[in-house]
């Protein structure tokens, strides 16, 4: 099973916007299933369900990696 890759997300994404120092992309189902067995980092993460119920889902933006992968040098 393939997971469209709009469709994926980046775990943990801090709530608070800070950035993390090792982070995995995880399907949606992959996220609920962390929430569920109550990983570890999920308490501080943007798409815990709680947070979202207040909040929303956090904006996706493009990542500082995708934009340097576009810069040419030389």
């Amino acid at each position: 099973m393939t997971t469209p890759a709009n469709n994926l997300r980046l775990c943990p994404t801090r709530a608070d916007g800070t950035s993390v120092l090792f982070a995995h992309k995880v399907s949606t189902s992959q996220c609920q299933e962390r929430q569920r067995g109550r990983y570890h980092k999920c308490f501080t993460c943007a798409y815990n369900n709680a947070y979202v119920a207040v909040n929303g889902l956090p904006v996706q933006v493009a990542s500082s990696e995708e934009s340097d992968s576009k810069v040419k040098v030389g």
